[in-house]
């Protein structure tokens, strides 16, 4: 497989590949289905990603559609075995399952958009930031062993804005994130201009909902909506709070709801601009505190 390309975005090409063998050969999937002996919903499943695709099914596969071609074969093979590589695996000791399934697709996005009420998005920590909101949250009996590969998975997620095909980044955060100091004056300090840095990149948008808008949707707890280049790829929401997680592209109903919220916050939040003077300001209100 080609460095650098993530293993969803294998199994998002090759379900591409495979949808459009299929129509070239003018099948629906129940005559697909029938024809291997499978159930329709299994074929749907394998065309939407929501279950990995075995050898010998992709082989059965391109024997309907006639894929002869031993290269071609091969490098289909190739595709199905390097998109089951699970590149967040290793660290399924200290992540929820929702999270590992989220961080699955985050790679392949086009589109991420993140709304937070109450810390600083993931994407977005510094190193210092991130051990003290998980130390913070996890409470003092949580491992240091575990704080250290919490922090590095959040590091190595940060990796996306540096790909080619890095995708189109929006967060919304509510003010008293940007306020609350994580890690003390100097870390928080160190945070703000991390952010100002990262919120110049071209493809990252970054606004606060001030404090004198009041209450919001956002409020709720913090969720993530991603988008994906192929349009026949349903889009993903993502919930996370202190008690539960969710990970969806079946609740239609949901996905549309936050999508929704997502635009209004849009609409009630500081431009980007303003958002980079609020954050000077706080800056300057910390650097009152604790010059660095």
């Amino acid at each position: 497989m080609a460095a650098g390309i993530d293993p969803a975005v294998q199994r998002r090409r090759l379900r591409a590949e495979l949808r459009r063998l299929r129509m070239l050969k003018q099948l629906t999937q129940k005559e697909v289905a029938e024809r291997v002996g499978w159930s329709p919903s299994k074929l749907i499943r394998i065309e939407t990603g929501q279950v990995g695709l075995s050898t010998s099914d992709l082989k059965a596969l391109l024997g309907e559609y006639d894929v002869s071609d031993p290269e071609t074969i091969h490098l289909l093979v190739k595709m199905a075995k390097d998109g089951r590589r699970q590149q967040w695996g290793p660290y399924r000791d200290v992540l929820n399952p929702d999270f590992l399934t989220y961080l699955g697709f985050e790679g392949s996005a086009a589109v991420i958009r993140q709304a937070e009420p109450q810390v600083l998005p993931g994407l977005l920590q510094t190193r210092e930031y991130a051990r003290a909101v998980i130390e913070g949250v996890g409470g003092a009996d949580l491992p240091a062993q575990t704080v250290a590969r919490q922090v590095e998975v959040r590091m190595k997620r940060q990796e996306i804005f540096d790909r080619p095909n890095s995708p189109e980044m929006f967060f919304i955060i509510d003010e008293s994130a940007l306020r609350r100091p994580a890690g003390g004056a100097d870390a928080m300090r160190r945070q703000l201009r991390h952010l100002k840095k990262i919120a110049a990149l071209d493809h990252v948008h970054i606004r606060a909902v001030l404090l004198d808008s009041g209450t919001h949707p956002g409020l709720r707890g913090s969720f993530v909506h991603l988008e994906f280049p192929d349009a026949e790829d349903d889009d993903m929401l993502f919930l996370e709070s202190s008690q539960t997680s969710l990970v969806t592209k079946d609740d239609t109903e949901a996905i549309s709801r936050y999508r929704k919220d997502f635009t209004y916050l849009e609409a009630i939040a500081a431009s980007e601009d303003e958002t980079g003077r609020l954050i000077d300001r706080i800056d300057a209100d910390l650097e009152r505190l604790s010059p660095l």
